[in-house]
């Protein structure tokens, strides 16, 4: 992006001189914002003769690298996945239906003075070529903690069914009774796409801490299923990737619940209140945001408020799911060379595993993860360089600077240090909000640091 854009923004591809640099926007044949009102229905549906009286879609060079590393993301994911943790999830998967715990139980070895960490009925060659793919071999069998867990009865599979059955048949009944204009077909594709995608998403994330975004690819089956419906694509996409987010952070809850050493039925209950109570306190905020902050997902919005995430979520439902993917990749199109991403995101992954394994461990090859390379550059927008740099001097200097200098502070005070201030941000704005900007007293305050980043910045942001 600090190399490949700025060269194709001042050549002019895709006519990308036109407009800013880096937006969260789309444009149209003016440079000026896209206007949807313009191309829908009172129904919010395409009109396709509004359509060509009106303007294409024409994104920022930023935006449309974006989505060219969100295809590459995309395959990547699934050709990274095959190629280091392919063969141990099918073990793993065979082994998990088809033994009980007796048989489980019988798979763990105490671990000895001097002893090695090799799964039984393994070879040394074949543990150590598990080793070298990155999976932890414990895996395979049963560590201290599941062995203390097994004085509590688990969560019986008829809670998850149940839960599972209620969720998908009040979604049926949103889809179909609301005029969103997804059928309730459409909902079990959205919740079938996650199932397929989840593992590849969850390994990823606890490997890295980075959760690949399945945004696009949503967004896109949607458009091409479903075309001309908007309001049906932001429904599809969110339904789609709720839950794969959500549930790997029930996954991830899960497990430090396991490490706690609490009851899996105790635990089943918290998660179901917790997510009951956040789920109406989430849309009462809302409600009231929308109730009381002026101009609220506007440009000109007070104190920033002007939600580029949500604006970014919107301005892909228009392009998918009202001008559609044929328009902006058939034959002929603007972006059609994006297509090649698909290809660069599944080829790259198997090069980097294969020069990998020639390898020693230590080696930076094996340290290359291209879906949280190309993952992490699909933020972009509504992140900026900023955000970046940023992240980057910071994670230099506590993983690289702190964590060779002083690596007994690493080890202890690190998680702790990033858990506080997480929640002093949090804190932090809560008190800022309702006890200076709300009550009024910022009206007329202005320095240089309220005024420096409007400057600098294009409004549409």
């Amino acid at each position: 992006m600090w190399i490949v854009a700025p060269l194709m923004y001042y050549s002019n591809a895709l006519h990308s001189a036109f407009l800013p640099i880096l937006s969260s926007s789309v444009f149209d044949n003016t440079g000026k914002p896209y206007d949807v009102s313009r191309i829908l229905t009172p129904e919010f549906l395409f009109d396709r003769d509004k359509f060509e009286d009106y303007s294409n879609v024409y994104l920022p060079i930023t935006y449309a690298l974006a989505y060219g590393v969100q295809f590459a993301g995309l395959t990547a994911l699934v050709t990274h996945t095959v190629c280091w943790y392919g063969k141990e999830i099918w073990q793993v998967s065979r082994q998990s239906m088809v033994s009980d715990k007796t048989k489980v139980g019988s798979l763990y070895d105490s671990i000895g003075h001097g002893s090695s960490i090799r799964p039984q009925g393994l070879s040394r060659k074949k543990a150590d070529s598990t080793v070298e793919a990155g999976i932890d071999t414990s895996m395979q069998g049963e560590d201290v903690h599941t062995r203390l867990m097994r004085r509590y009865d688990d969560a019986p599979a008829s809670w998850y069914l149940v839960t599972f059955v209620a969720m998908l048949a009040i979604g049926i009944f949103v889809v179909e009774y609301y005029p969103v204009y997804l059928p309730w077909y459409g909902l079990l594709l959205a919740l079938s796409i996650t199932a397929v995608l989840f593992i590849p998403v969850a390994i990823v994330m606890a490997l890295t801490n980075q959760h690949s975004s399945l945004y696009l690819i949503c967004q896109i089956i949607c458009g091409t299923v479903f075309p001309g419906r908007p309001v049906a694509n932001m429904v599809f996409t969110t339904y789609c990737y709720i839950s794969s987010a959500q549930g790997v952070k029930f996954s991830s809850d899960l497990k430090l619940g396991h490490y706690m050493k609490i009851p899996p039925k105790l635990l089943f209950q918290v998660q179901m209140f917790a997510t009951l109570v956040s789920s109406f306190t989430q849309i009462g905020v809302l409600n009231w945001m929308f109730a009381n902050i002026p101009s609220l997902c506007q440009p000109d919005a007070i104190n920033g408020f002007s939600c580029p995430l949500a604006r970014v979520h919107f301005n892909g439902s228009i392009l998918w799911g009202v001008v559609g993917p044929h328009r902006f990749f058939g034959a002929g199109a603007l972006y059609q060379p994006l297509i090649w991403f698909f290809l660069v995101g599944a080829v790259a992954p198997i090069l980097v595993y294969v020069v990998a394994r020639k390898r020693p461990m230590n080696s930076i090859w094996r340290k290359i993860n291209l879906p949280v390379l190309f993952g992490s550059l699909s933020w972009i927008p509504p992140a900026t360089g900023l955000n970046f740099s940023v992240w980057a001097v910071v994670c230099f200097i506590f993983n690289s600077v702190i964590r060779r200098r002083k690596p007994e502070w690493w080890g202890k005070y690190t998680m702790t240090l990033s858990a506080g201030l997480d929640s002093g941000l949090a804190i932090g704005v809560v008190v800022i909000f309702f006890g200076i900007i709300f009550p009024g007293w910022m009206e007329g305050f202005s320095w240089w640091g309220t005024e420096i980043y409007k400057q600098v910045s294009c409004v549409y942001v």
